[in-house]
């Protein structure tokens, strides 16, 4: 279940942000001084059996983490944020669905101004 939400989640990232360079989980990732990026973290929270069938259901979200360079304002990291958002808001692929995003504000960080979207899904696996 975990590894097939998981591959459609980053070839629909993979395929569909072209803006700036994207680091992957577990995979090194050295950013560059002043260049925006964005870091994918696919986090679960729940999963349960849903059916006497063998259905089984997952509950999880996304966290697109958005950096751009420290002082340069918060224009270009919310316009990133809502294109990401974009990107996964309301897609269903019939058994993987997101809701809606939201933002939260995490500030400063080292050389970055970061801002992370939250997406929460829901994913079915038919046994």
């Amino acid at each position: 279940m975990f590894e097939a939400a998981n591959i459609l989640i980053e070839d629909r990232l993979r395929t569909k942000w072209l803006d700036t360079l994207i680091d992957w989980d577990n995979v090194e990732f050295n950013p560059v001084r002043g260049t925006s990026f964005v870091r994918l973290q696919i986090e679960w929270v729940d999963a349960n059996a849903v059916s006497v069938g063998g259905r089984n259901r997952g509950d999880g979200y996304i966290n697109l983490s958005v950096f751009v360079p420290s002082n340069t304002g918060t224009q270009t990291a919310t316009k990133m944020a809502d294109d990401l958002a974009a990107i996964f808001d309301k897609w269903d692929t019939g058994n993987l669905r997101f809701k809606i995003a939201r933002i939260t504000r995490v500030g400063e960080q080292e050389q970055w101004y970061r801002l992370d979207v939250l997406v929460p899904f829901t994913y079915d696996e038919c046994l």
